[in-house]
């Protein structure tokens, strides 16, 4: 009678040590998921910022803002030129701004999600002289 109940005892300690091995494990996966989330995340991050500066410094020093846009790949729409990545969505919007020394031309760079989260703005900011 005694050897049966040492293996009872030992056959739930056995069962306690493997719920909590699958336990672990089931922590250990969650925790590997959020990770791999976060670092998917932060690698649109980075290349949604790369873009947004790139089409930043390329509207800087171009002569035709809209004619450099559409050499990118934006397509226009309404008030705003849009240009669609598969992880994010890139959007300049902007205008000129005349004073009486010249023109302060301004652009927006936003980059979003497809879900519309806003991921980054960066603007975008030329002025040049009238000249007489």
């Amino acid at each position: 009678m005694k050897t049966r109940n040492r293996s009872n005892a030992l056959l739930v300690e056995l069962l306690i040590v493997v719920m909590f091995f699958m336990l672990a494990a089931a922590v250990l996966m969650q925790v590997f998921a959020a990770a791999r989330r976060q670092a998917d995340r932060a690698g649109i991050l980075t290349e949604a910022l790369t873009e947004a500066q790139n089409v930043a410094d390329r509207l800087y020093a171009a002569k035709d803002p809209d004619g450099e846009l559409a050499a990118m790949g934006f397509e226009r729409q309404q008030d705003a030129w849009v240009l669609i990545k598969s992880r994010y969505l890139t959007e300049v919007s902007g205008g000129t701004e005349w004073t009486e020394a010249g023109r302060l031309l301004v652009r927006n760079v936003r980059v979003t999600t497809p879900e519309g989260e806003e991921l980054l703005a960066l603007p975008c900011v030329r002025y040049e002289e009238e000249r007489p």
